[in-house]
């Protein structure tokens, strides 16, 4: 094993290296132990001429995800008579106390993510572009996922609170096309090699979990976002009685048949769907001079569907842009998510035509708008929390996180976030406004 070395100076015994961790010694340890150190080690190495001098699980002591405690792994190793430093980016599940570890046990969505990263991308492959995910080195069930630190390597994750302008926007379109792409070439893989597709193989990872028809707390929730959407109407300046009305009454019908709307498609052809593109789960790598970015990570794979690949883009939209940018973009970003899925479907013999022709990909856009409209509409209001408010109610106060996320609070929740940040208001009184344009030109649809 690497971790032992024939020279006693250079490693440190499994006690040693335990007695060295941070105070919370018995949860690191239980978490990670010397061996899956240097297993880790050894994958990113891709050697085992190393030994491990020490190594450290270190909170991070943030809630970006809202579903997981985050940690950076610390571990000081010795090449070559070399020290070096690495560091890796571990996640946990939530505080056993908290709503959000019953749903993570209940729809065993942290190994739904484990799953995604341990053999669902690596079957798939990268593709021929930039890499779109961080590199996996180990996890254990309900317990731990270790991955690529992005941030050494320059990622950052962006500001929720400000719109992509163009080049964010196409970073970012590539990187959910190519994603789409790997996933459309293994199931056509399948289908000629044992006539069987991703969805045989995979249905119990693409599942539903955040809205499931029958479950009490995605009805709760999906109600409570009725409240606070309607709330956000009431702010919104220069709408007429009837305006807000129609909205409203838009808003209270659709926004809970959610898990209707975002089941598989019988009539278009569905692929892998991250289905939670936001900012949040969004790393970029800037050009240091001009900081543009130059390669783009997706991450947070929890809420994986097996939908139209629609349903990623104009959701992304959505919680990305501002209305001026999707304007203006749309055409140009339709063109480019095409033009990379047929790059990359050419180079596995693929073509395009037979598996995604873009007539059918902008027609499926143009049908899902009023379902990215109302998930955009449901979620923004928890998505574009303040870091004080997610301090609050998803690290601090928990028990009050019942009542913000399920309960009656909501209306307060909104009106507070918008006195509190303005960009709060603004970025969800867009989408309220897309509603408005979205329902005048589709009077059906009310």
């Amino acid at each position: 094993m690497a971790a032992i070395s024939a020279d006693p100076a250079c490693c440190l015994t499994d006690t040693t290296t335990k007695s060295q961790l941070c105070p919370t010694k018995e949860k690191q340890t239980a978490l990670l132990l010397d061996s899956d150190v240097n297993k880790i080690v050894e994958r990113k190495l891709r050697s085992n001429n190393f030994c491990v001098l020490h190594w450290s699980l270190d909170s991070l002591g943030e809630t970006n995800g809202y579903l997981g405690q985050y940690y950076t792994l610390s571990v000081n190793v010795k090449i070559d008579n070399k020290s070096k430093h690495l560091k890796f980016f571990a996640k946990t599940p939530p505080p056993t106390s908290s709503p959000q570890y019953d749903f993570l046990i209940r729809y065993n969505t942290f190994n739904k993510e484990i799953l995604v990263y341990s053999e669902l991308i690596p079957t798939m492959g990268i593709g021929t572009g930039a890499k779109w995910v961080p590199d996996y080195y180990l996890s254990k069930s309900n317990a731990i996922l270790v991955l690529e630190d992005a941030t050494q390597e320059g990622y950052v994750t962006p500001d929720k609170y400000i719109a992509f302008d163009e080049e964010h926007c196409i970073s970012v379109v590539k990187a959910i096309s190519t994603f789409h792409s790997r996933s459309l070439i293994l199931d056509e893989k399948l289908r000629q090699s044992t006539g069987q597709t991703i969805l045989d193989l995979y249905g119990h990872v693409l599942e539903e979990v955040a809205f499931v028809a029958d479950d009490v707390a995605a009805r709760k929730y999906l109600s409570s976002c009725v409240k606070g959407a309607c709330t956000m109407v009431d702010l919104v300046e220069g709408l007429n009685e009837n305006e807000a009305t129609m909205m409203k009454y838009w808003i209270a019908t659709w926004v809970p048949k959610l898990p209707t709307l975002l089941e598989s498609s019988d009539k278009y052809r569905n692929v892998m769907c991250h289905r939670d593109i936001w900012p949040n789960n969004i790393m970029f790598k800037r050009d240091t001079r001009t900081g543009k970015p130059v390669s783009c990570y997706l991450i947070d794979f929890q809420f994986l569907r097996y939908s139209p690949p629609a349903i990623d883009f104009m959701i992304c939209l959505l919680l990305v842009t501002d209305c001026a940018i999707r304007r203006r973009l749309y055409d140009q970003l339709i063109d480019l998510y095409c033009g990379t899925m047929k790059k990359e479907l050419a180079a596995e013999g693929l073509d395009v035509q037979k598996c995604l022709p873009r007539e059918e990909f902008v027609a499926s856009c143009n049908e899902v708008k009023g379902v990215a409209l109302t998930y955009s509409i449901a979620n923004m209001q928890i998505m574009l929390l303040t870091k004080q408010a997610v301090d609050k109610y998803f690290i601090g106060s928990t028990d009050q996180l019942e009542y913000v996320m399920y309960g009656d609070q909501r209306c307060d929740l909104v009106k507070s976030q918008c006195r509190s940040r303005k960009s709060y208001q603004t970025r969800i009184t867009e989408v309220i406004e897309e509603i408005r344009v979205y329902l005048a030109n589709n009077p059906g649809k009310c």
